[in-house]
């Protein structure tokens, strides 16, 4: 399985994004990584370093092998805290979409 991170040039700290999304991602798959090809995550910061609620924002977008991707969006104040979110989120929608399958 393909896992890329993409971000903004706001954000900072990219090498820890990067690992922990690596970490909370692979813990929300369950062990379904072997059904899915490839997982997107873009990290950016919707105000552009002007400080605001939630203005942190993480889109996963998870390629099951056969079926359309399933895409998620969380905010938060801060990169991490969204990156989690968003995790959570998959986690909910690929047990969904693969149980169909």
């Amino acid at each position: 399985m393909q896992f890329i991170l993409h971000n903004d040039d706001t954000i900072h700290g990219f090498d820890e994004a990067q690992k922990f999304a690596r970490e909370v991602v692979g813990k929300a798959l369950k062990g379904r990584e072997d059904r899915l090809s490839r997982i997107e995550i873009w990290v950016a910061d919707e105000n552009a370093g002007k400080s605001g609620p939630d203005d942190k924002k993480c889109t996963i977008e998870a390629h099951p092998r056969g079926t359309k991707p399933v895409t998620v969006h969380a905010n938060a104040d801060a990169v991490i805290p969204a990156i989690r979110a968003a995790a959570s989120k998959l986690a909910h929608a690929l047990e969904h979409r693969l149980h169909k399958s």
